[in-house]
């Protein structure tokens, strides 16, 4: 009689998460509390900490793809995604663990999927007051016209093992007569993954700045979303806690009678990291925050001078492991470069061959294209139902 072996979970998670992602999925169809174990966020985690591995998730009115980046760029995979629909344009609002949050284009239907495993969940449509009910509490209740502006994020909150997704709406209308009877109402909600479900919660005290193509996704960095604000001179930073869920404002790099704009905010390595053109000698440069909400560790990571060829409107992306810079452009380029010197380029590669122009200026995002960091990772959108049928069928046993 074959002699039967039990191990704990963390032996069980120790062996497992030396394994490449596609001998977990097919561990997943072993057993049910296996299936439970490697699509659990604990396990996400620790996998994460050891998987050396990253790739790019693209974007563009063609569909999602995932392509290499450490030594070349390359090796697309086309991703069949969303599903049922015709339309490919999806908006990527972040990216976290292994899960990334989007949204159709077409009819603003919301998704949490990993890429890897094509695991996906339907989110429930957020709580927001209709037009109708906007029109309701006008007192003529006539709107000459209006317009709705929104901005999102998606981060992990560590104190209830939790991944949330961010959705503020900002609708803005204008009343007859028009000159000066202007209106505005902003609405807050998160969705909460473990719970399955939308609420309300304050609104920001401000509204993000949105420079030409800047993401209107927030940098998850730390526990909480980051977004630029241009409320002083020089610009702020608005952060959401993921856990209070509270807003608070990070200062910017200042540097005394210097005229600076802050180009866009991204992460970089784990950091926030904000390009900044100024009107010194060195025309453009790159900041990170070394540590988080510290406003004197800021640290000037790169120094630029503008020759009239560099693309000021690159926005990093992350540091390979050969210490050089992946960017993206205006032009929908991925762009290397030395990490010693932005401006000399050692590879592009274009996502997208539709027309730039309308990448920067189009207000209907016809040609919206995006590109992020993605993390390679077992964690299912839908742990929260694989947790509780486990659950279920542990007290059948008992009983």
């Amino acid at each position: 009689m074959p002699m039967s072996i039990f191990l704990n979970q963390d032996i069980k998670e120790e062996i497992l998460s030396r394994l490449s992602v596609k001998s977990l999925l097919r561990f997943k169809c072993v057993s049910k509390s296996l299936n439970a174990l490697i699509s659990g966020p604990s396990f996400a985690r620790l996998y994460l900490e050891r998987a050396s591995g990253t790739k790019i998730l693209t974007s563009t009115p063609s569909g999602l793809k995932l392509l290499e980046y450490e030594a070349c760029f390359g090796g697309e995979i086309r991703l069949d995604f969303p599903p049922k629909t015709q339309d490919r344009r999806v908006r990527i609002m972040g990216s976290c663990h292994g899960l990334v949050a989007v949204a159709l284009e077409s009819d603003n239907g919301f998704f949490i999927w990993n890429p890897l495993t094509r695991d996906y969940k339907e989110l429930p449509d957020p709580c927001f007051p209709s037009p109708m009910e906007i029109n309701k509490s006008l007192d003529n209740g006539f709107v000459l016209w209006s317009e709705d502006t929104n901005f999102n994020g998606f981060g992990y909150d560590s104190s209830t093992d939790d991944y949330k997704l961010f959705f503020s709406v900002q609708k803005s209308w204008w009343l007859p007569p028009i000159v000066n009877n202007f209106r505005s109402k902003t609405t807050a909600s998160i969705f909460s993954l473990r719970k399955n479900s939308w609420r309300l919660i304050q609104s920001p005290p401000t509204y993000p700045l949105f420079f030409f193509h800047q993401n209107h996704s927030g940098c998850f960095v730390n526990g909480a979303l980051n977004w630029l604000t241009g409320e002083s001179r020089i610009g702020e930073i608005l952060a959401l806690d993921l856990k209070t869920e509270r807003f608070s404002r990070l200062a910017v790099p200042n540097k005394e009678n210097i005229k600076q704009i802050i180009m866009n905010m991204s992460v970089l390595d784990g950091k926030l990291c904000l390009r900044i053109y100024n009107n010194s000698d060195v025309d453009f440069e790159l900041w990170v925050m070394e540590e988080y909400g510290v406003e004197q560790s800021w640290n000037k990571l790169l120094s630029i001078e503008d020759t009239g060829t560099y693309d000021f409107l690159h926005l990093p992306l992350c540091i390979s492991q050969g210490k050089q810079v992946i960017s993206i452009n205006q032009e929908k380029e991925l762009i290397r470069s030395g990490a010693d010197d932005e401006e000399s380029t050692i590879e592009k590669f274009r996502i997208c061959h539709c027309f730039p122009e309308k990448f920067i200026f189009s207000s209907e995002y016809t040609h919206h294209c995006q590109a992020i960091v993605y993390a390679e990772s077992p964690i299912s959108p839908n742990f929260n139902i694989i947790e509780d049928e486990q659950q279920n069928q542990g007290r059948k046993r008992k009983r």
